[in-house]
């Protein structure tokens, strides 16, 4: 069975070309479908809409409409996530990067709740972006548009470092919520750390079987078990005093104190 992410992939270009028209400069591919970790079952497909100017609020009305009646049913098993920034703020990087729209699994409730609080309210600025440019500019893909290197600017290191530090700041208590996501986010953040090696949750999870005591290995390959759909995260019996431990451990070798 073909899987449905080529053809979402082609929806999104005629989707945001058909709504955005001249105002489009391009769309980028970052996250797990170019680090080589994608996987439908268990992922999210994450992208970047570049625009000339801010969007009208009829184009991100569009822009969702579009998004949840065309894309949505094509997604994968954790949705889409896109951002929309402006040429402006891609070609001269700062630190929370700005951006002109956003949309998300996580925030599909509030859009079918309240539709135009959220088209109006949704702006601002994001600490991710910070991560999810530079993971762009290591291995990112061209949907539409110019080259990455004509399109954003550099990021510095020390942005990618606050970005990713920031996302594992309440690990403590978020690894028994999401014990799969944060046990390999840990160990990614880690192999940024101690090699400079900016990578999937995946590969930071193998790092991490090479590169950690062997005392944590059971713990991170449950999660490399869960992450590539070979046993269901909720089914897993999971340690929580475990799951605890890993996270303080790793939080004080990351120069993070525990919450």
């Amino acid at each position: 069975m073909m899987t449905s992410t080529p053809r979402l992939l082609q929806a999104i270009q005629q989707t945001t070309t058909a709504i955005l028209k001249t105002n489009l400069v391009g769309i980028y591919l970052h996250g797990s479908y170019v680090l080589g970790s994608y996987n439908e079952q268990v992922s999210d497909l994450d992208y970047l809409i570049v625009v000339r100017r801010s969007l009208t609020l009829a184009e991100k009305r569009q822009l969702m409409t579009a998004t949840i009646t065309q894309l949505w049913p094509l997604a994968p098993h954790k949705g889409l996530e896109l951002h929309v920034l402006l040429l402006s703020a891609t070609q001269h990087f700062v630190h929370p990067c700005p951006f002109d729209f956003h949309f998300s699994k996580y925030h599909y409730e509030d859009y079918q709740r309240t539709p135009l609080a959220y088209l109006k309210a949704m702006h601002g600025t994001d600490p991710d972006l910070a991560a999810h440019l530079t993971i762009l500019q290591a291995a990112g893909q061209v949907l539409l548009g110019p080259a990455i290197t004509t399109v954003f600017g550099p990021v510095p290191a020390t942005a990618y470092w606050d970005s990713i530090k920031s996302d594992i700041a309440n690990a403590e208590t978020a690894i028994v919520q999401l014990p799969m996501y944060t046990v390999l986010n840990l160990c990614r953040v880690r192999a940024y750390q101690q090699d400079q090696l900016i990578i999937s949750k995946q590969a930071g999870g193998e790092w991490g079987l090479q590169q950690l005591p062997t005392q944590w290995h059971p713990l991170i390959r449950q999660a490399l078990a869960a992450y590539a759909g070979q046993q269901d995260e909720q089914v897993i019996r999971w340690s929580r005093p475990n799951l605890v431990a890993f996270a303080r451990i790793m939080l004080a070798e990351l120069g993070l104190k525990s919450e």
